[in-house]
């Protein structure tokens, strides 16, 4: 008595003549009576514990574990002419391709796509002159060739990032930042009236410490004198942003409408309160 068959991790064994069972991981799964059974011969094996099958022979006993073992729904039914020990017909058997439950089977964690890094500006158009440069020198300086118009597309397109960085900033010292931040995106969660803030409004002291001390009644954006300053929360109050410095910017109504629009960034607005406050 022992292992028939075996594929995989699923085994055919014989229990006694005409006594097969069907493992999966040593777990009982199913068993097969053939002719050779004899009533009593399965009292110790718990017989109603799994289905059984009765089948005509040890051939069709074996074409069910191959069923099993390759994941196939069984096309046999059982013998209506044989009873099984516990009084009832042979039990249908389970349609599951799958491993049974409790079975030990590994779970293989799901693959994770990591994200591509962006390159800031300045990245990409240092990309672009040192590429084009190569390409125009590749090109022998031939001024009709393909290579050379491409290279010097890259290389005036490069330049051209370099120069709208510098052009749209107020000093060279926010040109180069610029260069180098990655922008947020457009995207962004704005802070909401649907009464789901996480973050009670600003004290009245604070504001108030922040129009007349730090932004001396400007629009800390635009630099123009404002009479009804407004306070914005750089990280809105709807994401938990908090009440501090750093978040809070005094702006002018028009540059705070832009500012809850997303047309000014939050890169930009916590790059500005970090010249202000240094």
């Amino acid at each position: 008595m022992g292992v028939v068959r075996r594929e995989g991790d699923w085994r055919l064994e014989k229990r006694e003549d005409g006594v097969y069972e069907i493992t999966y991981n040593k777990d009982p799964q199913e068993r097969i009576l053939t002719p050779d059974y004899k009533p009593g011969m399965m009292d110790n094996y718990g017989i109603g514990a799994v289905p059984v099958h009765n089948v005509e022979s040890y051939s069709e006993a074996e074409g069910l574990f191959e069923e099993r073992a390759n994941g196939r729904s069984s096309s046999m039914n059982a013998n209506p002419g044989r009873t099984s020990p516990n009084g009832g017909f042979g039990v249908p058997s389970v349609q599951n391709s799958q491993p049974p439950s409790g079975a030990n089977t590994a779970k293989v964690p799901a693959a994770t796509d990591d994200s591509e890094q962006e390159l800031p500006p300045g990245g990409v158009a240092l990309v672009m002159v040192i590429t084009g440069v190569v390409a125009i020198m590749t090109s022998g300086i031939q001024f009709g060739s393909i290579v050379f118009l491409v290279g010097s597309g890259f290389l005036i397109g490069g330049i051209g990032i370099i120069g709208l960085a510098f052009l749209s900033a107020e000093t060279a010292a926010e040109g180069f930042e610029k260069l180098l931040t990655i922008e947020e995106s457009s995207t962004e969660a704005k802070d909401t009236d649907d009464g789901t803030e996480k973050t009670p409004p600003a004290p009245e002291s604070l504001k108030n410490d922040l129009y007349f001390e730090r932004a001396d009644q400007q629009c800390e954006w635009c630099g123009e004198q404002v009479d009804q300053p407004e306070v914005h929360h750089i990280v809105p109050r709807s994401e938990g942003g908090p009440n501090d410095r750093s978040n809070l910017i005094v702006l002018c109504p028009n540059h705070h409408r832009k500012a809850d629009a997303g047309a000014i960034s939050r890169s930009k607005l916590k790059s500005k309160i970090r010249r202000i406050e240094n």
